[in-house]
């Protein structure tokens, strides 16, 4: 992998923002805090009535483009995208950052729905424009921080979705809408899945009792389950939002997930990678997709194919390697200006990572050459009256008049003390003796053996070090 896709890949990370728990927090917080509204069928169309066509992420992008908006002061850096922004503000208070947003969604022509609300504890409210509808929350996390969400929920509202023959509405707002059926969960279930494909929408994954279907940018989020206290009744929920990548999945995936956070679908198939890279191919060719190579690279350890479109938008599909089971692939999108943000800032830290690098590699050289430094010889003073010595480069050995070992180890004493040498160890004995000396990085041994009847036979030895002899001082 390049030094560049690296630090992209890293920098990357540092900027993904607040977590995708926080976004669903604000979002559940929204629905939760908004009153309810009466059932209305304008309110399943758009601005003028009329039935909405699910929008990509680019047209949804020519009313609003959430990842452009100002931000209010003391905002913290985060993620942005065209469908949702979540960021944290430091300072200020819950209405006058809601108040801040609002002010700019009705300079740009969005009009307030009614069922806000607005206390110094938290701020909740939904605005339309061209059959789109927002909706925008602001709260404090506990920590001295406000927390802001914005989620654009496309130009479909939940009561235009299609519903069962016997479904009966107990609520239709703007950003949801519910409904009781006499009929059983499996059964029901079965029937939306059935209205809704019928009707271009497509599976895209789904938790528990959850399915959510995709069409063009939008993303409908169908709950189908036993309703409470009714009878053994069925309830069905919709809810809907614009998602900011439109990312096709094979009709066999499973364990699929989107996460708008991060511009990323994952999800397992049972179908070989050639197939999969085939299907993109030919998926993404109507919108202009291309791959930069005709084959997979080794990423970070993924096999990965880069596709890039006329805006100079990426999408990085990767398969992560695999164990027993299915094929893993993931799906990453990034705009051609979240690349070119990156990149800018690559470059901005080019200077800071070079010298960084510069730096560690002169610290290596230096511990290289302390290390690899020549060791000076050591020299031994050889008593003038030694005989038969043998000089090795580690080893110096000779003999002594009978008698004379002990003497001879502690005139060596004396000496290589005066030249600095540390004493470690020291046996100084008539017939055996033995000494230690340590200096720097260096070390020495001097031992001897003088039994009276035969030479004193004396050893020096040195395992760090060139030995060499010098004659013993007067």
């Amino acid at each position: 992998m390049s030094f560049q896709n690296s630090s992209r890949s890293a920098v990357y990370l540092s900027l993904r923002g607040i977590s995708a728990a926080v976004l669903t927090a604000s979002v559940l917080f929204f629905v939760a805090g908004c009153g309810a509204k009466s059932t209305n069928a304008n309110s399943a169309r758009g601005d003028d009535g009329k039935q909405q066509t699910p929008a990509t992420p680019a047209e949804a992008a020519r009313t609003l483009d959430l990842s452009t908006i100002a931000l209010a002061a003391g905002a913290k850096p985060s993620a942005r995208h065209v469908a949702s922004l979540s960021y944290v503000v430091t300072g200020g208070n819950v209405k006058a950052v809601f108040e801040f947003h609002k002010k700019a969604l009705l300079a740009q022509g969005w009009k307030e729905l009614a069922n806000g609300s607005v206390t110094a504890q938290s701020a909740s409210g939904m605005f339309s424009k061209n059959g789109f509808a927002v909706s925008l929350t602001t709260f404090p996390n506990g920590q001295g921080e406000i927390l802001v969400s914005l989620q654009n929920h496309g130009n479909v509202r939940p009561g235009q979705l299609p519903v069962p023959d016997d479904g009966k509405p107990i609520y239709i707002g703007d950003a949801s809408a519910m409904y009781v059926t006499e009929s059983t969960v499996p059964t029901t279930a079965d029937t939306v899945r059935g209205l809704l494909t019928a009707k271009g929408w497509i599976p895209y994954g789904g938790a528990g009792d959850s399915i959510w279907y995709k069409q063009n940018g939008v993303r409908a989020n169908v709950t189908v389950s036993s309703a409470p206290a009714q009878g053994g009744k069925t309830m069905v929920s919709y809810t809907t939002e614009l998602l900011s990548a439109d990312i096709p999945a094979p009709p066999d995936a499973t364990e699929l997930r989107y996460a708008d956070q991060t511009q990323e679908l994952s999800f397992q198939t049972a179908t070989e990678k050639p197939a999969i890279l085939d299907f993109y191919r030919t998926a993404l060719a109507p919108a202009k997709w291309e791959a930069t190579l005709d084959h997979v690279v080794e990423t970070d350890g993924a096999d990965t194919m880069i596709f890039r479109n006329p805006a100079k938008d990426m999408l990085t599909l990767a398969f992560p390697r695999r164990g027993h089971g299915n094929l893993r692939v993931s799906i990453h999108y990034q705009t051609g200006a979240e690349i070119a943000e990156l990149d800018r800032q690559i470059k901005a830290q080019k200077p800071a990572l070079r010298a960084a690098a510069e730096a560690r590699e002169k610290e290596a050289a230096a511990r290289f050459a302390e290390a690899n430094k020549p060791v000076p010889k050591i020299t031994v003073p050889v008593p003038t009256d030694a005989r038969d010595v043998e000089i090795k480069a580690d080893e110096i050995k000779f003999t002594l008049a009978k008698g004379k070992g002990k003497s001879a180890a502690e005139t060596l004493q004396k000496q290589l003390i005066a030249v600095g040498w540390h004493e470690d160890i020291v046996t100084l004995d008539a017939m055996a003796g033995a000494l230690s000396f340590s200096k720097e990085k260096q070390s020495l041994t001097i031992s001897y053996t003088d039994t009276d009847f035969t030479p004193a036979e004396v050893t020096i030895s040195s395992a760090s070090g060139e030995l060499e002899t010098a004659p013993a001082s007067q």
